[in-house]
C-alpha cells in the first residue's frame, strides 16, 4: 500500500497526460504561473523607476555625491581642462660687433696725458714716416716723375736712419737695463737690420728701375709691422718699467739733431726742440692740451 500511495502522490500521477514530458507538465501547473507573474511584476517596477529617473534628470544621492567629489578633484580639473599653450622662449641676439680694424701705426699709437717722454718721441716719428709712405704710394700709382719719387724716398730713408740710430744707441739699451723683455728687443734689432738693408738698396737704386717702387713699398710694410709690435708690446712694458722716459727724451732728441742734415734746417729744429723740450709734439700735442 505504501508503494501505491507514493506512486499516487508523485508528480507523475498529477500529469493528465502520462505521455508528455515532466517539464511541460510543470509549465502548466499553478506554481509555474505564480513565478512568472512575480517576475513580470518585478521587471515592470524596475522599468518604471528608470523612466522616472530619465524624466526628472536627477541621480540618486550616492551617485550625485560621487559626481561632485570627482568634479571637485584637482586631478579631474586638470584632466578635463583644455591643454595649456606651451610657453615659447624668445631669444634675442646681440648686434654683431664689426670686425676689428687692421692694426696700423695710427690705431695702435699709445695715447698719453702725461709729460711727453721718449715713447712719445718715437711714436711721433712712426706716425710721420707712415704718412710719408702713404704719400709715396700715391705718387707711384700716378706714375709721378722719377725725381719727385726719389726725393720723397730719400726723405723717408733719412728719417728711418735717424730713428733707428736713437733707438739702438739710447732707447733699447735703457730698456735692457730696466729689465724689459729681451726677446722683444732682440727681434727689434733684427727688424732694424732688414730695414737698413732695404734702405741701402733704395738709396743706391734708380727710380726708373722696375723694382724701385716695390722696394719702397716693402720697406713700408716692414716698418708698419715693426711699429705695431713696439706700440702693442714693447712700449707698454717700457712704461711699466723703471725707465726714466722723460730724461731719455732729451738725450734722444739731442742725438737725433746731431745726425740730421746740417744747415739752417738743423738750426731751426734745434731751437724748436729747446723751446718745446718736455712738451708734447705732433699728434700728442692735441691730446695733451685736452688733459
Amino acid at each position: 500500500m505504501a508503494d501505491d500511495k507514493t506512486k499516487r502522490g508523485s508528480p507523475d500521477n498529477k500529469r493528465l497526460n502520462k505521455s508528455e514530458p515532466y517539464e511541460v507538465a510543470y509549465a502548466k501547473s499553478k506554481r509555474a504561473k505564480a513565478a512568472t507573474a512575480k517576475a513580470t511584476k518585478t521587471s515592470a517596477k524596475s522599468a518604471a523607476k528608470k523612466s522616472a529617473k530619465k524624466a526628472t534628470g536627477t541621480a540618486s544621492p550616492r551617485t550625485s555625491s560621487t559626481t561632485r567629489a570627482k568634479s571637485a578633484s584637482p586631478a579631474m580639473k586638470r584632466t578635463n581642462a583644455a591643454p595649456a599653450a606651451k610657453k615659447t622662449r624668445t631669444t634675442t641676439r646681440a648686434t654683431p660687433k664689426p670686425p676689428k680694424a687692421e692694426k696700423t701705426a695710427e690705431n695702435t699709437a699709445p695715447k698719453t696725458m702725461r709729460e711727453a717722454d721718449a715713447v712719445d718721441l718715437l711714436t711721433d716719428d712712426h706716425l710721420e714716416v707712415g704718412a710719408l709712405f702713404k704719400q709715396y704710394e700715391k705718387l707711384a700709382k700716378k706714375e709721378a716723375p722719377a725725381d719727385q719719387r726719389r726725393t720723397l724716398a730719400q726723405t723717408i730713408c733719412d728719417m728711418l736712419k735717424a730713428h733707428t740710430t736713437i733707438e739702438e744707441e739710447i732707447f733699447y739699451p735703457a730698456a735692457r737695463r730696466a729689465g724689459v723683455d729681451a726677446d722683444l728687443l732682440d727681434e727689434a734689432d733684427i727688424e732694424h737690420a732688414s730695414a737698413k738693408d732695404l734702405i741701402a738698396q733704395i738709396e743706391g737704386g734708380n727710380p726708373g728701375d722696375d723694382h724701385y717702387d716695390a722696394k719702397v713699398k716693402v720697406l713700408g710694410e716692414y716698418i708698419t709691422h715693426h711699429v705695431v709690435e713696439e706700440h702693442t708690446e714693447m712700449f707698454p712694458k717700457c712704461r711699466r718699467s723703471a725707465m726714466d722716459l722723460v730724461g731719455l727724451r732729451g738725450e734722444m732728441e739731442a742725438r737725433k739733431l746731431s745726425i740730421a742734415p746740417s744747415g739752417g734746417e738743423a738750426a731751426s729744429k734745434s731751437e724748436a726742440v729747446n723751446d718745446n723740450r718736455g712738451k708734447p709734439t705732433g699728434i700728442l700735442a692735441s691730446l695733451f692740451s685736452k688733459a
